[in-house]
Order: structure tokens, then sequence, then C-alpha cells
């Protein structure tokens, strides 16, 4: 067997929600990579080869995962890596794949559940609804922690769904950053925390109340927070006359010499007239106007006749003389005769010798 590894998404937790395929990797490996906080342990056991290797990612440094990896290469072995939910999501997943090359190891990705999904389906939503949402930002980092507040600040100015997984004991900073960026206190959030496991906790909240949530349920470890008026409880259609929750400000995506930016626009405040107060019409003004008085008009020959005239003389040429004409061909012939009577050379006379 060639050696090879493949980074399979684990789902949400439940055993139950991992991929045919991924399970199918899991008991082909001859080393099996994963956190328990990923996946029971009793299923990965129950499911891998005998003899296979379990191996766990929190007892690991970075350069003793990259030691495994080239011991694949070197002993021809199967890996299997676990990622908690979907690969693409919070997983660092290209900079696994570029040790991959670095190393040699052939590598491929198998799709995973996302935890966002299991958390929006475990409360009855959907992350996108076309009266409070068309799109969904996903921010965090499932290594790094909290991610920058700046950013949570930008992308809030969106008014979009939010999935932002930080640790919870940092739910302050996370609200702080939200009132910034445009969301009120009554905005909808859903609190997932290892949604989908016997153990889950999923609830639902406002910004508001997010902290005093959060203490409530003794949450500390990293969370998924669903923020945005898709989450919200109850009906999913806005009543007539309601505006969806939206921040004051709207930003948009904007490029200026080749550098990406941030610009919000205000909106501009709308001056509504007093309903109170009449309207009064305007009364009309009296325009005296002058007219002035007519010239009398002058008859058509008089006003000819004062009109100058101009007088224009044609003078024609004179005719050339026709002795004139008639001189010029004879001059020219003489003139040629005279130059070709200097050109011709003289003969050379020969007289007779006399005899003696």
């Amino acid at each position: 067997m060639s050696a090879g590894i493949s980074f399979v998404g684990a789902g949400p937790g439940a055993t139950d929600l991992i991929t045919v395929r991924g399970a199918r990797r899991i008991g082909e490996a001859d080393v099996v990579l994963w956190t328990p906080s990923v996946i029971e342990a009793g299923w990965v056991r129950e499911n891998t080869k005998p003899g296979a290797e379990l191996i766990d990612l929190a007892r690991l440094g970075d350069d003793e995962i990259v030691e495994v990896y080239r011991r694949a290469v070197r002993d021809k072995l199967r890996v299997t890596r676990l990622f908690p939910g979907d690969p693409a999501t919070w997983g660092a997943l290209r900079a696994q794949l570029d040790i991959c090359a670095r190393v040699g190891l052939p590598a491929d990705v198998v799709a995973g559940v996302s935890p966002m999904s299991a958390a929006a389906v475990s409360v009855g939503v959907s992350l996108t609804e076309p009266d409070f949402a068309d799109s969904v930002i996903i921010a965090g980092q499932e290594t790094t922690g909290m991610p920058d507040l700046a950013q949570i600040k930008e992308y809030a100015q969106f008014g979009t769904t939010m999935a932002v997984l930080v640790p919870a004991a940092r739910a302050a900073e996370l609200a702080d950053a939200l009132r910034a960026g445009g969301y009120d206190d009554a905005t909808p959030v859903v609190a997932a925390y290892k949604v989908s496991w016997p153990d889950e906790t999923v609830v639902r909240t406002t910004i508001g109340e997010l902290v005093a949530t959060v203490k409530q349920h003794r949450l500390w470890r990293h969370t998924l927070f669903l923020v945005g008026g898709a989450v919200r409880a109850g009906r999913t259609a806005r009543p007539a006359g309601e505006t969806p929750r939206r921040p004051e400000s709207v930003a948009r995506w904007s490029r200026t010499r080749s550098r990406s930016s941030w610009r919000a626009e205000t909106n501009r405040p709308v001056t509504a007239t007093e309903p109170d107060k009449p309207v009064e019409e305007e009364k009309p003004r009296r325009v005296t106007a002058v007219v002035p008085e007519p010239k009398p008009a002058q008859p058509k020959a008089a006003a000819a006749a004062s009109t100058p005239t101009k007088s224009v003389t044609a003078q024609a040429k004179k005719p050339a003389s026709t002795a004139s004409a008639a001189k010029a061909p004879a001059k020219q012939a003489a003139k040629t005769a005279a130059k070709t009577t200097a050109k011709a050379p003289a003969k050379k006379t020969t007289r007779p010798r006399r005899s003696s």
C-alpha cells in the first residue's frame, strides 16, 4: 500500500453525523490522528482496524506532527487526521496541505458536516432568510482563539448573519464589537457549545443578554455564536410594516489604489414635513408691463433708394497679338540652328604633296 494521508471532517461531534467516506478512511488507516474533543474516543477505537495506531493531537507539538508525516512517507503508511466539523472551516487546512507537499506525502480531503449547519437546524432556523440576511460571514479560529475585534466590527456593519467561533469567556468583548458595528442589543443570538453531543448546550439569547447567558450556562471554552435577524425565533416572514433589524450604517467593500478598505455610508436623515402647519398659498402679484411705442414703417421705394449699391466693373484681358505669336517659333528655330553649328567639329583639308 502506498503512503498517503486523508484529512477527514468528523462533523460537529455526533458519531452518526460523520460521512460514510470519512468512516471508510478511518477504517483503512494505519495511523489515526484526532483529538478526543472532536469525536468520541470509543467510536474511533471501534471503527479502526486491528493494530492501528491512535495518536492524540493534544499531546503533540507541530514538529512532532510533521515527524509523523515523514514516518508515513518512509514506512508507506496510511494516515487519517480528523478535523472538527468540516476541514474547510476553522481547521487551518491550507497549512497542513503545504506541510504534506513539502515532505512528499500525498493528501486528500473528505468534507464533513459543519457545526454552523448543525447549530442552525437544532433550533429550527436557516442561516439565510430573504427578509433578513442573504449571506453568512464566518469569523474566528479554532487555534488562535479570539479573532481581531476590529474585523468583527467591520463584518458587523453588513448586517447579515455572522457565525463567530470564539472562547465564551470573551463574550463581553464580542458583544462590544457587535454593538460598535451597528447591531443593537435586541439582535438575536444562538450560542452553541458541543452541538450534537449528548451534553450539548444550544441556547437563544440577544446581544444585550449575551454575557449573562454565557455565565448562566457556565460556558467558557470555544463556543459558536450565530448572530443576526435570520436566527430569530418564531415566524420566518416579516410582518407588513416591520423593517428588518439591520445596523444603522451599511458598509461596502471598495478598492482604492489596489488596496482594500472598508467604507461605511451613513444614511442621511430625512426631514419630514409637519402635517399640523397648513401650507400657505402664495398670493398673486400685480405686474405693470411697459410696452414701447411701435416705430412708423418706411415705404419700400424710399428704403431701396437710401441703400447704396455697389457697381462691379469687369476688365477684359487684352489678347496677345498675332505677330508676336508668329515670331516666337522663328526665333526658337534660329537659336537651335546656331547651337548645332557651333557644336559641329571642323573638317581638316589635305593639301597634295609636291613631287621632287
